[in-house]
């Protein structure tokens, strides 16, 4: 019997396609080969286009965070690109920062695009500072591109703190009931008890959430645990609970109530703290601590690229288009908006992005918020007594197309807001206005309010990117420059607030009066600017209703500016004063 033998082939099948590798454009069918069969021909000619994407959009990796390059590659040449490596390393070789492993693709053809993913993460031990990446795309056969370099910058881990900070015994009014109302707590007695807490750390605490329980069963609680949700550096909240000790407690010493407070990374929280709280004694006043981030902790530059070949081109996939708003539904007929961007000063520094925020917001009261007549004003027009001219409600020009009671009336302000010397009144100023003239040529805030009040439309809505710490706008790549020289004086304006008397005026500013407004380099405008335009595209509308409100707006710019400035230049907090149900924009 002859013997039989059985061949068996082990084919490896090669595809030029991978799982984290998209190919697009015109393509030969498929080969299905051994290997790559790598020949030398024609060149090819490689372009690429790279983007940077963290997970919070802030181009800074901070600890625990993940991102994402992304390399788009063309070949423009008449031979097909053989085993294009993308490669990117660290040169500081840190190990607390994961770069993903190299990427290889086995042809790019001509007139094909092929994009590559590298995911980078920052663990929780990665430093602040600015790390250097180099990303290669070599080719078989020597058709490289040069080095590209990602200037990242990564923050470290920064921990909140949350700590008690007071409570008061509320002992009349509804749901309590009070053997005597003294404020103080009684046993028999259904009381609310505001608890005060504070995060003091130098980094927000997210989903922050509470709990507070006893360990006595004849000490009744109600809505005793809860979300709080974020709270930034220094915020200071709030927790209203019902309390009530029954006549069978006993002790005169502390009541075993204990608060728990804990946040989504598990750091700086604060486990079962014992409440002062004591039998007819009266709990001391809240103790509030100021917190300022520690800038020199902080980095002041956000990631980018370098490259020196024309064929590579970069951007931040994360950075939002602000300058184009598709129309929304809202339509206002009898509406007046006025847009002024002050960026060039004959006798100051300039307002850096100030003539970029009035041309974008000028597209988004007409597009966004449905308002007819829009007129812009930059640096050149704002001269001389143009804001008397114009808001006097005598005898300026915006009173004329007013018709009172009927006009609902938007200001958009963007420029350099100036304090006085002694930092008790805070003035706008015209472009060939002088510091030592400020009195006369400056446009004092409490004025700007009182005219736009008597001017009496319908309702007033005020958007103002401008500080009023006499501090010029500052960003990663615009020095702070002192703009009255002034040292060592509190700024605390004494503002006149017809808000209080005027429920039809509402008014988002860009920060406190002490703080500094920054600029966005990305997007070219300022920062409040910026978060004010994602929200009114649409990033605002928290609850998915297609309707951005005032209070969503303030939401959504408060918590974005407040998180991004600190990882910028310092501390920037939004101001809102209005109604918060005011329907801003539908979608």
């Amino acid at each position: 019997m002859k013997a039989l033998y059985i061949m068996i082939l082990t084919l490896s099948f090669t595809f030029p396609v991978s799982s984290q590798v998209t190919i697009s454009g015109q393509s030969p069918p498929t080969k299905l080969v051994l290997k790559p069969d790598y020949k030398h021909g024609l060149p090819p000619i490689l372009f690429a286009e790279m983007s940077f994407a963290d997970a919070n959009n802030n181009n800074i990796l901070e600890a625990d965070e993940k991102a994402t390059l992304t390399v788009d590659i063309s070949n423009k040449g008449k031979g097909p690109a053989q085993s294009v490596v993308v490669s990117v390393t660290d040169l500081s070789h840190d190990p607390s920062l994961v770069i993903g492993k190299e990427q290889t693709i086995p042809f790019i053809y001509p007139d094909q695009k092929v994009r590559v993913t590298i995911p980078i993460r920052a663990g929780m031990d990665i430093g602040s500072g600015q790390k250097k990446l180099v990303i290669n795309i070599r080719e078989n056969f020597g058709y490289d591109m040069d080095p590209a370099f990602l200037l990242l910058n990564t923050l470290a881990f920064r921990e909140p703190r949350l700590v008690f900070s007071g409570l008061s015994i509320i002992d009349a009014g509804p749901g309590t009931v009070a053997i005597k109302e003294d404020g103080k707590l009684q046993a028999g007695e259904q009381v609310k008890v505001k608890i005060t807490i504070q995060n003091i750390g130098q980094s927000p605490s997210v989903k922050t959430r509470f709990s507070i329980k006893s360990t006595d069963p004849n000490i009744y609680l109600e809505n005793a645990d809860g979300e709080i949700g974020y709270l930034g550096i220094g915020e200071v909240r709030d927790i209203w609970i019902t309390l009530s000790p029954n006549k069978r407690v006993m002790t005169k010493d502390n009541l075993p109530v204990f608060l728990t407070l804990n946040n989504s990374v598990n750091r700086g929280e604060l486990k079962e703290f014992p409440l002062p709280l004591y039998l007819e004694q009266k709990p001391p006043e809240p103790v509030i601590v100021e917190v300022n981030p520690d800038i020199d902790k902080l980095t002041r530059e956000v990631t980018r690229f370098e490259v020196s070949s024309p064929k590579i081109t970069t951007s931040f996939a994360n950075i939002i288009n602000i300058r184009q708003v598709a129309p929304s539904r809202s339509k206002r007929r009898n509406a007046i908006a006025i847009v002024i961007g002050v960026e060039q000063y004959d006798h100051f520094v300039a307002a850096p992005y100030a003539e970029n925020d009035a041309t974008v917001f000028a597209g988004y009261f007409k597009n966004a918020l449905g308002v007819d007549k829009v007129y812009i004003y930059k640096s050149k027009d704002v001269t001389g007594y143009f804001f008397d001219n114009l808001l006097d409600p005598v005898n300026g020009e915006l009173q004329k197309a007013i018709e009172k009671g009927v006009t609902d009336l938007f200001i958009f302000y963007s420029g350099h807001g100036i304090p006085s010397k002694d930092g008790t009144k805070a003035y706008l100023m015209p472009s060939d206005a002088r510091i030592e003239a400020i009195d006369r040529q400056g446009y004092e805030i409490n004025k700007f309010y009182k005219d736009l009040k008597e001017l009496k439309a319908r309702s007033v809505t005020i958007f103002m990117d401008a500080c009023f710490s006499g501090i010029s706008r500052n960003s990663e790549t615009y020095k702070a420059e002192n703009l009255v020289a002034m040292k060592g004086v509190k700024i605390r304006p004494v503002v006149e607030q017809p808000w209080e008397t005027d429920p039809n005026f509402t008014v988002f500013s860009s920060s406190d009066f002490d703080q500094t407004s920054l600029a966005l380099d990305p997007s070219e405008t300022g920062l409040f600017t910026y978060f004010l335009c994602a929200g009114l595209q649409g990033k605002a509308d928290l609850n998915g209703d297609n309707i951005v409100t005032s209070g969503e707006l303030e939401q959504y710019v408060i918590s974005k500016v407040q998180e991004t400035s600190v990882k910028i230049s310092g501390l920037q907090v939004p101001q809102f004063h209005g109604d918060k149900k005011i329907p801003l924009v539908e979608l």
